[in-house]
């Protein structure tokens, strides 16, 4: 599907965007891997919080995406782990815990190469409806 957006963390034609392309699994899960250049820093060598936090929230709003919805954050709460450091490669993963009429449930998380979690999050997103419904 492609994207009908210029969203900073997924879109490809947002020129100041991280560009991350999400991957949808069999097993239902949203998965990109990404590494963070300076631009993105936050404390020397440390990706900045708020960005690793932006790319937790689209991991797990790309799900409902990927399987033809547009889903809009209505809370999260991030827990950083680890820190995650400028360069090093990453994979961020989204995944549904539960659905209630148009309310997500959802997790995710921030693994290093080794598959140690950096960083971890849950959200729930309303369900606004279908993508070629609600963006056109």
């Amino acid at each position: 599907m492609e994207k009908a957006n210029y969203c900073f963390v997924c879109s490809k034609t947002n020129p100041k965007g991280l560009h991350i392309d999400f991957h949808y699994l069999e097993n239902g899960i949203a998965v990109a891997k990404f590494k963070l250049a300076r631009e993105y820093e936050g404390y020397p060598g440390i990706a900045h919080g708020g960005i690793l936090s932006a790319i937790l929230d689209d991991a797990m709003g790309n799900v409902k995406y990927l399987e033809g919805y547009v889903a809009y954050t209505i809370d999260m709460y991030v827990r950083f782990i680890k820190p995650s450091y400028i360069g090093e490669e990453l994979t961020v993963r989204g995944w549904v815990k539960s659905v209630h009429l148009k309310i997500v449930s959802t997790e995710g998380d921030i693994r290093d190469k080794d598959g140690n979690v950096k960083v971890r999050a849950h959200a729930k997103y309303y369900i606004a409806g279908k993508v070629e419904d609600v963006l056109k």
